[in-house]
This record gives structure tokens, C-alpha cells and sequence, in this order.
């Protein structure tokens, strides 16, 4: 009994005195360290082959802005042209909002860091409008025969 009470106590011991940022032992700047929480990623498929990889972060978790910004990377599978408007795929949020804007961004500008890991495709920044009543958002990239969701929390 007495060594459970000893073995029980000293991994109490162990595991109080541990880190519990998982992030602290990865070499990155805050900026990319808090971008890696908030990025998820989807696949869509048809006929059960990956056509599109969707990746998304939102920023407004990251720092504060004065709209609704997710900085979304799209790639499409054996496309020569990865330019998103040139394919009927369409973005909204919460499904009846529609972007405010949509800008292209390049790997080596403000958001490089974030963008270091997404090589592939074309990346864009995309506002929407400030959705105050809302906490959780979900992002859809819709086409003609099939959709995505990436939902996050605000």
C-alpha cells in the first residue's frame, strides 16, 4: 500500500512540474505557433478521388481585426491552373454570407510564416463581414457537385 502511495505521489510530483504548452518546444514565432491552433484542413472528393485540399486559419484568433479573416490556401489535384476563380468553387461563412473580399497573398509576404508549410497552390486572404451574435463560424468552399465545412470557434 505504501508503495502505491510513494508511486502515486511521484508521478503527481512529475507531472505537476511539466510543461503544459505543447507549443514551446517547436521552433516557430508567435505568430505561426498560434496560426498552427486555429488551421484546419478538408479534402473534397468525388467518386471518392481528392479533387480540392482546403486549408484554413482564422485570423481574427490570432490578432485583432475589424472583420471576419480566414487566410485560406487552395490546391487542386493534378490542375495545372490553381487559380480558385478560375473553377466554379464558391466560399461563405455560416452559409449565407458571402466574402466581402477575396486577395490573393504570396508565400513570401506578411503572412509568410503561416504559409511556409502550404507550398502548394495559391493562397488568398478572405473578409467577410463581423458576425457579433455568432461564436461558432464555418467556412464552406462549395462546387457543383460537392462542399466542404471547416468550423471554428470565435
Amino acid at each position: 500500500m505504501y508503495k502505491t502511495i510513494l508511486l502515486s505521489l511521484l508521478s503527481t510530483i512529475f507531472v505537476g512540474c511539466s510543461s503544459t504548452n505543447a507549443l514551446k518546444y517547436f521552433k516557430a514565432n508567435e505568430q505561426k505557433a498560434r496560426a498552427i491552433q486555429h488551421t484546419k484542413k478538408a479534402d473534397i472528393l468525388e467518386n471518392n478521388e481528392q479533387k480540392v485540399l482546403f486549408w484554413a486559419t482564422y485570423l481574427n484568433n490570432i490578432k485583432e481585426l475589424d472583420k471576419e479573416t480566414f487566410l485560406i490556401s487552395t490546391y487542386f489535384i493534378n490542375k495545372k491552373n490553381q487559380n480558385l476563380n478560375d473553377y466554379d468553387y464558391k466560399i461563405s461563412l455560416n452559409e449565407k454570407n458571402k466574402p466581402l473580399s477575396i486577395k490573393e497573398v504570396k508565400e513570401d509576404g506578411k503572412y509568410s510564416s503561416i504559409l511556409k508549410n502550404r507550398a502548394w497552390g495559391k493562397h488568398y486572404l478572405v473578409k467577410f463581414e463581423t458576425l457579433k451574435k455568432e461564436t461558432n463560424l464555418t467556412l464552406e468552399l462549395k462546387g457543383k457537385n460537392s462542399k466542404v465545412q471547416l468550423k471554428f470557434e470565435k
